[in-house]
């Protein structure tokens, strides 16, 4: 039988490693389960030095600590290693969806709604799942709280490795990754509905009326999935205007970046316009599309409706062509005297058959000299 402590073991081992530190020392990722196993020795005091942020030392590295699907115990322990504000601890804790810019003494606070690939069950088919996503910026590192399933950290740690002037790296830069990352995962979703609206439009006018079951709901999908996408870029829209504006006021606070990192972000800011510009271009290509397929077939019932009415109003004409007829019929199938039953030729039978036929014929011919046939 296994005793305590490898049992203890056999759990620790299962935990998935939540836990990563960068250094653009080492250029090297080390990844933990716990918070205490990111650093074994526990003396932070080498790396999270910094009280209050100012410009950083070029020669000083970079470290880089990120926590994937954050507890409640993780952001209490994180908070008493780095000194982070009650406020900023809450709002990571409860998962605050609003996007904002913080600023305290000796860090800033970015908070951003992303898309994850992990698909919860009870989420509606082809909506795109947003998460929230905190960055912290001190004077010499960055922590960030990121959900799983977006894959932001590894492609800017990726970058980080592949940078030609390492000089330009800064806690600052780190932030810059991030945001950019954020706002290019959102391509793959904007081509794809790119794609879904042009083979759309495409089959609006050669659908028919039996494919307004599969095509309907088609669109209504489309037009959520775009508004969600758009909801989420605008937020990041007035984030980003206001902390450039904050980076450019002349009495800044010292915790914000200036200089080239300002390029950098004007970059992202004209990408976030030009998606916003490309997604309310496919949403009004959709509501046009879906405004004609409508139209088509409303037309198309009203035609089903005006065929179904004259063919309703010619079957009633001819019923009332042969109800004299069934009249007749009926008045002489009683028991009374029928004209001609003593004489026994066929002369009366054939005449008023052909009297029959003679009216049928008369009513059907004036029928169709008025059109009513």
């Amino acid at each position: 039988m296994q005793t305590e402590q490898e049992k203890k073991l056999g759990i620790d081992q299962a935990l998935p490693d939540r836990f990563s530190f960068f250094s653009s020392k080492t250029r090297q990722e080390t990844a933990s389960s716990t918070w205490e196993g990111l650093f074994p020795c526990g003396n932070l005091d080498h790396i999270f030095q910094e009280k209050h942020k100012s410009r950083p030392d070029p020669s000083q590295p970079i470290w880089w600590i990120d926590i994937c699907d954050a507890t409640e115990q993780d952001v209490d322990a994180v908070s008493q290693a780095l000194s982070i504000h009650p406020l900023t601890a809450e709002d990571i804790a409860i998962r605050e969806p609003r996007e904002k810019v913080d600023v305290y003494k000796n860090y800033y606070l970015i908070s951003f709604q992303t898309l994850v690939t992990d698909k919860p069950k009870n989420e509606r088919q082809g909506i795109p799942v947003s998460a929230a996503l905190y960055i912290l910026v001190f004077q010499y590192g960055v922590v960030t709280f990121s959900p799983s399933g977006c894959g932001h950290v590894a492609r800017a740690r990726e970058r980080i490795r592949k940078m030609h002037d390492p000089t330009i790296l800064t806690s600052d830069w780190v932030c810059y990754a991030m945001i950019d990352d954020i706002i290019d995962s959102f391509e793959p979703f904007v081509r794809d509905a790119e794609r879904e609206s042009e083979a759309i439009e495409d089959q609006v006018f050669v659908s028919r009326i039996d494919d307004a079951h599969a095509l309907i709901p088609q669109v209504d999908v489309l037009r959520k999935k775009i508004t969600h996408i758009i909801r989420c870029l605008n937020g990041k829209v007035d984030v980003l205007n206001g902390f450039v504006k904050r980076c450019q006021s002349p009495d800044k606070h010292p915790v914000f970046p200036d200089g080239d990192l300002l390029l950098y972000l004007g970059d992202v800011q004209d990408h976030l316009v030009t998606t916003l510009s490309t997604l309310g271009h496919i949403d009004e290509i959709i509501g046009r599309s879906q405004a004609n397929y409508l139209a088509q077939i409303s037309a198309t019932n009203l035609r089903l409706s005006l065929t179904i009415n004259s063919g309703l109003s010619k079957v009633t004409l001819l019923a009332t062509i042969f109800v004299p007829c069934h009249l007749m019929t009926g008045m002489w199938g009683m028991n009374v005297p029928v004209p001609g039953e003593d004489d026994h030729g066929l002369a009366w039978f054939f005449g008023i058959l052909g009297g029959f036929v003679a009216f049928m014929l008369i009513c059907i011919a004036a029928a169709t000299k008025y059109k009513l046939l």
